[in-house]
């Protein structure tokens, strides 16, 4: 099973390190490093674009109560 795992390679992605494409992880390591327990590559904050925030002060005004 881990020679299988590590006939598949490596994952790449432009910018980071290498991962392995397939991980073996018990059930007792995934309990206990949680989210930690699988080698994913680094989180990007920029692959969506974000539209320009619009300020309309006028738009909104007091309640006429």
């Amino acid at each position: 099973m881990i020679a299988e795992a590590a006939a598949a390679g490596q994952y790449e992605m432009e910018g980071f390190e290498p991962v392995p494409r397939i991980q073996i992880v018990t059930i007792e390591e995934a309990l206990e490093l949680r989210d930690r327990a699988v080698r994913l590559p680094a989180r990007r904050d920029d692959t969506f674009k974000r539209a320009a925030r619009e300020e309309d002060r006028g738009a909104q005004g007091k309640l006429d109560l």
